[in-house]
């Protein structure tokens, strides 16, 4: 593929590309040939409808600042941020880090874009995936490409394509970016660039299991589909859960913090210690603010109760294999009032003895999420019997925000402080 337009920076893929929807338009898969299609268990309507702005339900002002954090122009806004439009916090609390990484991310824009694809299609997003192919065919992507993306990193990309195709298999199979592939992106990229790509990939990630477990469907402007005749695969993963012994960036010293590092890990002067994610992250200061905002959002401004966000957050660090986040949500839950035995349980699994039937939804909804993409049928039901909308799109974003936080930490090697709690001895 040309590399020619890798300087480009690449519309959010929130918003609209009507320019080229019309592309491709005869590949567009119809409903009865769509059985054999990956991920043709998605739902087929939306289990939350996106809001109409041309009818009763207009934007209101809050709803339209929402998607203009995403970089966003409200009447170009896709089926995605017109669903999380019933949940207005929810589009401030994710809209800044989307807006950073897909309008000033420090990655180039097609290696963003072949990210996304191969996300969309590794978790079966139709929506996502259509909107991607409508960006990647701006930059003269074709047919064939968009299949190849599909094939994966060994269908004849050249090197570096090939490297940000497997990059992104491994962050969603492993929760983890392998020795290799990180050797490789630091030959070209410096260290801003290494973390928004992990984050890019994790991003991607979130935004399809958003899309799959509300039900959205692709909008209507956009005329690609997945390929219906390629096997999905990733590759082998892993026996165990990778976890690195040394960090491949080390948390910056206090010594060495700039005044704006200051700014953002102790703007008061206090002296108190500073965690190891904040000091490692920070050596990104762009992307500090708009990540600490989405974290700051599922951690306070959510919709969920502490208890059932922690049972989340560890389920979600648990499967990921993240020890240093099981780590400091097992401080977190703790403080919380949960015992010990309760916190076991969660790494036990929704089967343990002990769970309220709806507390062993929300364990069983973070195994589907990581698994399958998607929140089932079944677990949506037990869950709606007790949440609204806001809540049943706040369980989505606190998994997949986790998720995102499990890769980076996996990823950047982020080393446990002295003498925080491991993981507990369950078999996996």
């Amino acid at each position: 593929m040309q590399r020619l337009l890798s300087a480009v920076v690449i519309t959010v893929v929130l918003g609209a590309a009507p320019a080229v929807a019309a592309a491709g338009a005869a590949h567009r898969t119809a409903a009865a040939e769509s059985a054999a299609v990956a991920g043709q268990d998605r739902a087929v309507t939306p289990r939350i409808d996106p809001v109409d702005p041309t009818g009763a339900a207009a934007w209101s002002a809050d709803v339209r600042s929402g998607i203009e954090s995403f970089g966003v122009d409200p009447e170009r806004a896709t089926n995605l941020l017109r669903t999380l439009a019933r949940h207005p916090p929810a589009l401030h609390g994710l809209g800044p880090l989307a807006a950073y990484l897909r309008q000033r991310s420090m990655v180039p824009a097609v290696d963003q874009v072949l990210m996304g694809l191969r996300a969309a299609w590794l978790c079966r997003s139709e929506a996502l995936w259509a909107e991607l192919a409508a960006e990647a065919r701006a930059f003269g992507l074709g047919d064939r490409d968009l299949r190849r993306v599909a094939e994966g990193p060994d269908a004849g990309w050249g090197a570096w394509d090939s490297l940000m195709l497997r990059a992104t298999d491994e962050l969603y199979r492993d929760a983890f970016l392998s020795d290799a592939s990180w050797d490789e992106l630091a030959t070209r990229y410096n260290v801003p660039q290494l973390i928004d790509t992990i984050f890019s990939g994790a991003e991607f990630i979130l935004l399809a299991m958003l899309a799959n477990s509300l039900g959205v469907q692709p909008d209507e402007r956009f005329a690609d589909r997945m390929p219906v005749d390629v096997e999905r695969t990733t590759g082998p993963a892993g026996p165990t859960p990778v976890r690195l012994d040394t960090a491949r960036l080390e948390p910056l010293a206090r010594d060495t913090w700039s005044d704006e590092v200051r700014g953002l890990l102790d703007p008061d002067g206090s002296g108190r210690p500073v965690l190891n994610l904040y000091a490692t992250l920070a050596r990104h200061p762009v992307f500090y603010r708009p990540r600490a905002v989405q974290s700051a959002y599922i951690r306070t401004g959510a919709t969920l109760s502490d208890r059932a966000r922690e049972i989340l957050i560890l389920r979600i660090g648990w499967l990921c294999g993240s020890e240093y986040e099981w780590s400091q949500h097992v401080r977190v839950a703790r403080g919380i009032g949960m015992n010990d035995d309760e916190i076991r349980r969660i790494a036990v699994g929704a089967n343990a003895p002990g769970w309220t039937p709806f507390e062993a939804a929300l364990i069983r909804a973070a195994d589907e999420l990581h698994r399958e993409d998607t929140i089932s049928d079944p677990t949506w039901r037990a869950l709606s019997e007790r949440y609204g909308v806001p809540e049943l799109i706040d369980v989505v974003i606190t998994v997949a925000g986790y998720r995102m936080v499990s890769i980076a930490l996996n990823s950047l090697g982020t080393q446990l402080e002295p003498g925080r709690p491991r993981f507990p001895d369950v078999p996996r």
